[in-house]
């Protein structure tokens, strides 16, 4: 009888302890990791702020006359500048230089007597008026016809608003990570709980329609309408 009690003992000990073992699964999933999700926004935006830098130079004889011309081109420039834009853009002179070149010899080598001087002056224009801006750079190279020599960089388009921007696409986004995040958990029967953690990731701005992206961020300034895209990632716990 006493064999009988320290049998039935035993085997109640072992059911508990097997019931312990399979109770730990249902433990873990009550006790399930948060939802990790990433949301994503977008907004087409206008360039309200542009740039272009302007660099010309002139030959002469010597230094003064290379100057002098680059003076006249200088003027020219200016007064393209002022038909589009107006006088209430500003332009910036950013340098001016003055070098010598010196003749080659038969064999390719430069010797001491001096060729011609060229005199070198960059300028910067930046305005509000950004569609103008386009058509200026547009009409500047033209003058290469005429035999004034220039290089242009530029235009380049930027938004000024960006920071309000950004703002908005963060709330949005967010915003959208939770929408995605309630899909996951009502379809798995669940229910989200509160936000955990919520993470930026880089702005994009690129041109309309386009898929270029990096780690570091983009931003297209060769277009006057951009696109700004960012994404959010957000944690959320399920349950309450």
């Amino acid at each position: 009888m006493k064999q009988h009690a320290l049998l039935s003992l035993a085997l109640v000990i072992g059911l508990l302890g097997s019931a312990s073992l399979v109770s730990k699964p249902w433990v873990t999933i009550q006790q399930a990791e948060p939802i990790l999700v990433k949301g994503y926004a977008e907004k087409a935006v206008r360039a309200d702020q542009g740039s272009l830098t302007i660099y010309l130079s002139e030959r002469g004889d010597s230094g003064a006359a290379a100057y002098k011309a680059s003076g006249r081109t200088l003027q020219i420039v200016q007064k393209k500048i002022e038909e589009l834009l107006g006088s209430e853009s500003e332009i910036v002179e950013l340098g001016t230089s003055v070098n010598e070149s010196r003749k080659l010899n038969d064999k390719g080598n430069y010797t001491d007597e001096i060729d011609y001087y060229t005199a070198s002056r960059s300028l910067r224009v930046n305005t509000e008026r950004v569609e103008e801006l386009s058509r200026l750079a547009r009409r500047l190279y033209d003058l290469n016809a005429e035999g004034i020599r220039l290089n242009l960089d530029g235009p380049s388009f930027f938004v000024s608003s960006l920071e309000e921007v950004k703002a908005e696409l963060m709330e949005k986004a967010t915003i959208n990570g939770r929408n995605r995040a309630e899909i996951m958990a009502t379809s798995s029967g669940e229910k989200l709980g509160s936000l955990v953690s919520a993470r930026q990731g880089v702005i994009q701005i690129t041109k309309p329609n386009s898929t270029a992206t990096s780690s570091y961020g983009t931003y297209d300034t060769e277009t006057i309408d951009k696109v700004v895209k960012l994404v959010v990632t957000v944690e959320f716990k399920i349950g309450h």
